[in-house]
């Protein structure tokens, strides 16, 4: 459990660290087509909601992806999240955002060029409806400037965010880490 930096500034629950053999089924899951794994991790994360009691009157929303990157994946991994956690809660999930703007992946910047890179970069594209809180997810939370922009989104647009959940979350080191294996191509 971890705050996310400003301007998001909400609570992130993440079942898991970051880190060896975690960090190898999320490669897989999240660059090798590994699909299946989705209803395994979405009930790790609804389990991590359930512990936290975060779920009760609450939707769940992706963080997107570039439309790039769904033609290169073919899956948005965060949707399969959202949906597989939403089933195990018994709660909705809606496709909340949508990325507005191309930027660079954020695992190549360093700290300070990871929070510019993400600013205005999503858009809340279907919200009015929404009387719930929302609850935004991710497969990964290094820096947590993505989601911390998601949440400024949405708060912009009048809408309340509860709290974010990532499936696993970095610390330092663990960053270091990952941002290595973008380097040498594994991700």
């Amino acid at each position: 459990m971890r705050e996310l930096p400003e301007p998001g500034n909400v609570l992130c629950v993440s079942p898991f660290r970051y880190g060896g053999e975690v960090r190898e089924a999320i490669l897989r899951f999240k660059f090798r087509g590994r699909r299946d794994y989705a209803p395994w991790f979405g009930g790790a994360i609804a389990r991590e909601l359930l512990h936290r009691d975060l779920f009760h009157n609450a939707v769940l929303t992706p963080v997107p992806i570039s439309a790039e990157r769904m033609r290169e994946r073919g899956y948005n991994q965060s949707l399969l999240l959202a949906r597989a956690a939403a089933r195990v809660l018994g709660i909705p999930y809606v496709d909340l955002l949508e990325k507005v703007s191309e930027n660079q992946t954020q695992h190549l910047l360093n700290l300070e060029e990871r929070r510019k890179n993400v600013r205005h970069v999503y858009r809340v594209k279907n919200g009015k409806a929404i009387q719930k809180e929302i609850i935004v997810l991710d497969d990964i939370v290094t820096t947590g400037y993505t989601l911390a922009e998601c949440v400024e989104t949405i708060q912009e647009a009048g809408l309340r965010v509860r709290c974010c959940a990532a499936l696993a979350s970095a610390e330092d080191h663990d960053r270091e880490a990952g941002q290595e294996d973008e380097k040498r191509g594994k991700l």
